[in-house]
């Protein structure tokens, strides 16, 4: 009886698209814990257009966040981004749906050490896009594998 039970709820939650922490599959993370994974500090003024994620046996979120001409740096060194951006340096990951990427670019990738939100080591790659250079947007998709 106990394991038929187990079964039944389990077709429940996959059928209604429910996952072990509550939120719908299709449901976006909070912003703070993407933010806590992706280890972005967004600086006054700033603006999170939109975060998303994925779970399995690596993690992978998707942040876009539109700041000041002049804070883009400031958001580099705050989120401990210290590569150099290349620009036109094409980025694999698609861009979330409210932010696509324009056409002048730079973009660099590196590794940020376990912190809060991230008992792991996470992969980042991160695009600035300065078509709007009023409004510039950074885009970091972050990873573990």
């Amino acid at each position: 009886m106990r394991v038929v039970l187990l079964i039944i709820l389990l077709v429940g939650a996959v059928v209604s698209g429910g996952c072990a922490d509550g939120r719908s599959r299709n449901a976006p993370p909070p912003v703070d814990e993407a933010l806590a994974f992706s280890g972005v500090v967004v600086p006054p003024g700033g603006e999170v257009l939109g975060v998303d994620a994925s779970q399995g046996i690596d993690s992978f979120y998707k942040v876009a966040v539109a700041v000041d001409a002049g804070a883009v740096d400031r958001l580099l060194a705050d989120s401990q981004f210290r590569t150099p951006l290349e620009p036109g340096r094409d980025v694999t990951y698609e861009p979330l749906p409210q932010a696509p990427v324009g056409t002048d670019f730079a973009s660099g990738s590196d590794e940020l050490s376990p912190g809060p939100g991230r008992p792991n080591a996470v992969f980042r790659e991160l695009l600035v896009d300065r078509s709007d250079p009023a409004r510039p947007v950074v885009h970091v998709w972050a990873f573990t594998t």
